[in-house]
């Protein structure tokens, strides 16, 4: 009897097939597939630390950095000091970044609708809300693990 595949390895094909085509539709304008949720979520919340980016995406502290600093470096993101605690850099999306993120809104509204083809309105949402759970349950389980968290890790 042969195994079925986990959800996971479905999830991780979904994930390296939509980094494929992140990196295929950004070339050429100098953001790759790696650091663009970055951008989206300084975007969803101005003003964040990078450590509050790493936390809300879930990646270690390097990995954040390097993101930051490349996204600044290609003009889309600027940190600007914490007026009440002067060891901490807020976050903030430039012009030139808001139209960035305009195009990634696009380009991800695109690829859900292929990913989505041939599902209905319910199965979208259900297909959805089971996703954001199961990310929520991982997040929960592994915040109240003792030993590394997720922000101390080498790799998300």
């Amino acid at each position: 009897m042969t195994r079925r595949p986990t959800i996971l390895r479905h999830i991780s094909i979904l994930y390296r097939h939509s980094q494929i085509h992140m990196n295929r539709s950004l070339r050429g304008l100098g953001l790759g597939a790696g650091p663009y949720p970055f951008l989206l979520a300084v975007n969803r919340r101005p003003g964040m630390s990078q450590d509050e980016l790493a936390e809300d995406l879930a990646m270690d502290r390097g990995t954040t950095a390097r993101a930051v600093r490349d996204l600044e470096k290609a003009g889309y993101l600027v940190r600007s000091g914490d007026p009440r605690d002067r060891r901490v850099q807020r976050l903030s999306v430039t012009e030139s970044g808001t139209g960035m993120v305009e195009l990634l809104d696009e380009l991800l509204r695109s690829w859900m609708e292929v990913l989505f083809s041939g599902f209905t309105d319910p199965e979208r949402a259900a297909a959805r809300d089971l996703v954001e759970r199961m990310s929520e349950n991982a997040r929960t389980r592994l915040s109240g693990e003792s030993g590394p968290s997720l922000r101390a890790s080498s790799r998300p």
